[in-house]
């Protein structure tokens, strides 16, 4: 016989075979039901539920009164609800709970949005919006101990608004948008993102003194409640309101960037820093951002440009530059402008600079494996910009911006994979997230991997997975998941070196430490280079300095080496 859990509109209950609600009895096992539900799949002590059953003032018959309300709930849910060694389970499939189908489907709609599949993200998260009926719970007002879960989901309702949103403005669909958003804009109005989706979808259908209004709004409550500015995505949108882009009059080839990481996280700094680079610029410039393998070099990339677009009305170009010939990338960028391509490189050089020369683009060039291809590339006159990556630090590249890419801080790491498993997950268990965080090294690369493998694995415990990293016998085969692999992009990377490099990077992987730093001295500034070792912040003394190899990096180098793989040890200064 099935059952269905509903716990959104109203009062908490249980049906059968879609028939009237079963008896669950008095307010104690419907609030013990209530936290089952709020945390379904995963086992509840039992000292935490008398603890939230009677508030932290139990009466000394509290085990026996709870075991008589499990046994009300499982004439009710049977099976489903069982006692194990750490407590109580309550196991529902997203089938048999609204609750956890919304969930499933808001988790569904954001993967696809992260693969680029507008559709389908589209219809999983107008399903999971359908499902929802306003706060979960609610009978049990503000019970201490399902506030977080209730928090939980109703932060992954306005994030799950604001991800279709964006997605549907993208497909035109900005009367669903305004259909959808009245409400909510006003009872959010310090959700950034939630505003821009609004008020894109008013100036697409001609209400713009409206949105002008409402970005009113919302930068008055920005600066009453928490004393700031709107961001820069905001303040890019609002100008566009007031002084519409000159490229909506002048020919060129548009916005060709990928869809910015909706959950891009941290850079602050390294953000700031490009934008103030870049804008106001009215000569050309060049910024270089520069880091190691996964680091996330291309999404800083992506963010800071398509948050520039106010600035190159004539368009944002990108191509990946890796290992191709600069005949093959000419030939990509002419077509991406819409001119005639031609195979003398010569002639496809002076047609691409010609066409630069004479307007003001963002060019991204991704990936550069050195300066050789980036050079031509650049526009020998005029106002447009050009922003490459590189896994090298291009020292020879002259009077450019400069951004080195450090690995994300713990807190950046840990909400980047709260943002991709769910805040509420992570919070439940901080210790294990930090420890998962950590084994990733701060790489983005690596903590989304690790993310999409819990996504999967929802009934594992982020202690248990923790563990599991711990005491992996080789971090970077963990690091592994679909498409995503990290030892590919290492290999990628060493195909791609200098021999002098690779010969550096062999000796370097190969030494057992302790060694004197004249022995590694001209290794030392090899890898700087490269961005396979890392320089100690700031001013050092001559005679002492650290220079630091992420694990995953002297892995892969004893690898080639022929060598078992250990911690990675520092390299001491002279």
């Amino acid at each position: 016989m099935s059952r269905l859990v509903t716990a959104f509109g109203g009062e908490l209950c249980v049906r059968d075979d879609g028939r009237g609600a079963a008896d669950l009895g008095g307010p104690k096992p419907r609030l013990l039901l209530a936290l089952l539900v709020s945390q379904a799949n995963n086992v509840l002590p039992v000292d935490g539920l008398i603890d939230a059953l009677w508030v932290g003032r139990p009466p000394r018959t509290a085990r026996k009164n709870l075991q008589v309300y499990v046994s009300r709930l499982r004439r009710v849910l049977g099976g489903r609800l069982t006692h194990t060694p750490g407590g109580y389970l309550l196991r529902l499939d997203p089938s048999e709970c609204d609750l956890l189908r919304f969930e499933e489907r808001a988790r569904t709609g954001r993967r696809h949005a992260r693969d680029g599949e507008t559709e389908p993200a589209c219809g999983a998260l107008a399903e999971a919006l359908d499902l929802w009926q306003g706060r979960p719970l609610v009978e049990f007002g503000d019970v201490p101990y399902l506030t977080a879960a209730v928090d939980r989901l109703q932060e992954m309702h306005v994030a799950a608004l604001e991800e279709w949103a964006e997605l549907e403005n993208e497909r035109a669909g900005h009367p669903l948008v305004l259909d959808r958003l009245q409400e909510h804009v006003v009872s959010h109005p310090l959700r950034e993102r939630l505003a821009a989706a609004w008020i894109t979808a008013l100036a697409a259908t001609g209400r713009r003194s409206e949105a002008a209004a409402h970005f009113d709004t919302v930068r008055r409550a920005l600066a009453r409640e928490l004393g700031v500015a709107p961001g820069p995505a905001l303040a890019v949108l609002h100008r566009r309101l007031l002084e519409p882009s000159a490229s909506a009059r002048r020919p060129g080839p548009g916005n060709q960037l990928p869809r910015t990481l909706p959950d891009f996280v941290g850079r602050a700094d390294e953000v700031q820093r490009a934008l103030g680079y870049f804008r106001g610029r009215r000569e050309g410039g060049v910024m270089v951002v520069s880091g190691p393998v996964g680091v996330g070099k291309s999404a800083l990339a992506v963010h800071v440009a398509h948050l520039l677009a106010d600035a190159f009305p004539d368009g944002l170009v990108m191509t990946e530059l890796g290992n191709r010939s600069l005949g093959s990338v000419l030939r990509a960028l002419l077509d991406s402008v819409g001119l005639p391509g031609t195979q003398n490189v010569a002639q496809a050089l002076a047609r691409w600079r010609t066409w630069v020369a004479g307007r003001r683009i963002l060019l991204v060039l991704d990936d550069a494996v050195g300066q050789q291809t980036v050079l031509p590339l650049l526009p020998g006159s005029g106002a447009s910009c050009t922003l490459v990556t590189s896994r090298y630090r291009l020292s020879g590249l002259d009077a450019v911006g400069r951004v080195e890419l450090p690995a994300l801080q713990e807190a950046e790491a840990t909400e980047l994979l709260g943002r991709i498993i769910g805040f509420g997950r992570v919070m439940s268990d901080r210790a294990s997230a930090r420890r998962i965080v950590h084994s990733c090294e701060g790489l983005p690369l690596a903590v989304r991997i690790i993310a999409a493998k819990l996504e999967a694995l929802r009934h594992v415990r982020l202690a248990d997975y923790a563990d599991r990293l711990s005491g992996a016998s080789s971090l970077l085969d963990e690091m592994a998941v679909g498409e995503l692999v990290l030892r590919e992009r290492y290999e990628a990377f060493w195909r791609d070196l200098p021999q002098q490099q690779r010969l550096a990077y062999r000796r370097l992987a190969s030494l057992t430490p302790p060694f004197r730093y004249d022995q590694v001295f001209s290794e030392v500034e090899e890898l700087h280079e490269c961005n396979l070792l890392m320089p100690p912040a700031g001013e050092v003394s001559a005679h002492m300095a650290s220079y630091g190899m992420s694990g995953f990096t002297h892995e892969f180098g004893r690898r080639v080496t022929g060598q078992t793989a250990v911690d990675a040890p520092p390299v001491p200064g002279p």
